[in-house]
Order: C-alpha cells, then structure tokens, then sequence
C-alpha cells in the first residue's frame, strides 16, 4: 500500500488559518481578523514528522499566499507551501463569504481528496466549546486497493472541529497570550471488498492562532491501523511559526 499517499490525504482534510479573540455574547468577535489572507503575506514554520517514538525528520514550509483565480465557479486564494509536511511544494485553494471558508482541494492530489472537495474549513460565527461538522459522506471510493483483490475500498468519511479555548502559547516567534486553540477530529471507516473487515483510520490535529498573524503552532496525529500484512503506525506532525509573518505587497 502506498502509505504517503494515504497521509498525503488526510492531511489536507483538515486544514485552518485563524486567530484570536474576546467573546461578546458567546461569540468570538471580529472572526474576519483569524482569518488573514492578504496577497503576498508568507509564514514560516519550522516542522517535525515523529513516528512511534523516533523522530525521522526535520524540515520548514513557508505558507504564502500567491494570488487569486476561479475554481468551482467562484474566487479562490491560492495558498503555497514550500515545503508542507516535509512533502515538497503544494498548492491550496480557499474561498471565503460572510459565512465561512471553503477549501476547493489542491496541488497534487490524491483521487481520495478529490472525491471530498469543496467542503468547510471553518463557519462563521464561532463560540467556545461550539463543534461544526467539516465533512460528512459515505461510500467514498478511497483510491486503494487495500486488501489486494483488485476492487478499491470504498470509506465513510465524518470530520469535525471544536473551539477549545484561548491559551498562552510560546513559539519561537514569540509568545502570544490568548491563542485560540480548535481540536479536530477525523475518522475514515474503511471496509475490505474481500472480506467486509472494517477498520478506522484516526486523524487528529490541535491549532493555536493568534489575532491577525494565523496558525502559530499546529500539531496532527495520524493513527492507521494494521491492515493484513502492514503494521500499524501513528504519525506525528508539528508545525511552529518561526518568525512573525511577512505582511503582504502583492496586488491581485
């Protein structure tokens, strides 16, 4: 089984860009300012990949964002990454209303993600302790061939998130008080065509932001079961902002 590809897509299920605030009514105010996506502003983080209990790679991305352009009939923000989990450059697509973020897939991609895009990446407004629901479908065909017996798996995707709280968090860019904090959560069932054994994939991520700079500090853990022959593994992955982030200069 090609295991890069599998986390290359569950990597991009849950993807955030947000910040900070104060609650008025429940609600975080000002929520436009988490989200800041000015043409020519670039973060850069420093990232490490940990499996089990080895580390088995260093590496830093920068996050920039390049123009616009139109894609599934509506205007995006095209978002490069240099180096995203230490899998070489990428391109994101995110469009965004009054009521939300969308993520429109990306560059390269994998058959699985392309079957799940366009679907929500955060909604407005938000509260602490809210949850929304990401994703949700069923029948899914997942790209693969698991089991080896020439017909593809087909999985029931559910991802959500859920507004954790504000928190004091230190990076190497500084220390920003009030960070707030989204925990997310994603499980894949999968089920054998040879012989209706089902088993989850599990993908969770925990992002601090802070007010008009975006993610500051990011962590996924990705738990694949074992499946036949292939052992189980647990990938872990973390991102922390380096330095603040260069504001933009570019035009549209």
């Amino acid at each position: 089984m090609a295991l890069k590809a599998v986390k290359y897509s569950l990597y991009f299920l849950i993807v955030l860009f947000a910040g900070t605030g104060s609650a008025e009514e429940g609600h975080i105010v000002d929520l436009e300012r988490y989200f800041p996506d000015e043409i020519g502003m670039s973060w850069t983080y420093q990232g490490t990949i940990d499996e089990k209990i080895q580390q088995i790679a260093t590496y830093t991305n920068i996050s920039t964002v390049k123009g616009v352009m139109k894609k599934d009939g509506v205007e995006v923000k095209i978002f490069t990454q240099s180096n995203q989990a230490n899998d070489g450059p990428a391109e994101q697509y995110f469009s965004r209303n009054e009521d939300s973020i969308v993520y429109h897939g990306g560059k390269p991609t994998t058959p699985f993600e392309g079957r799940l895009v366009p679907y929500l990446v955060v909604q407005f407004p938000l509260r602490v302790g809210e949850s929304f629901t990401q994703v949700q479908k069923a029948g899914i065909p997942f790209g693969q061939d698991l089991d080896g017996d020439g017909i593809e798996e087909l999985a029931d995707v559910v991802a959500t998130v859920t507004v954790e709280g504000f928190e004091t968090v230190s990076t190497p860019a500084g220390l920003f008080e009030k960070a707030l904090k989204l925990g997310g959560l994603m499980k894949i069932k999968l089920t054998l065509s040879k012989n209706n054994e089902a088993f989850e994939l599990i993908d969770k991520t925990i992002n601090w932001f802070a007010l008009d700079i975006g993610m500051i500090k990011g962590s996924e853990t990705i738990e694949f079961p074992e499946v036949d022959n292939i052992p189980a593994t647990a990938t872990v992955i973390h991102e922390v902002l380096s330095t603040m982030p260069e504001k933009g200069t570019l035009s549209p």
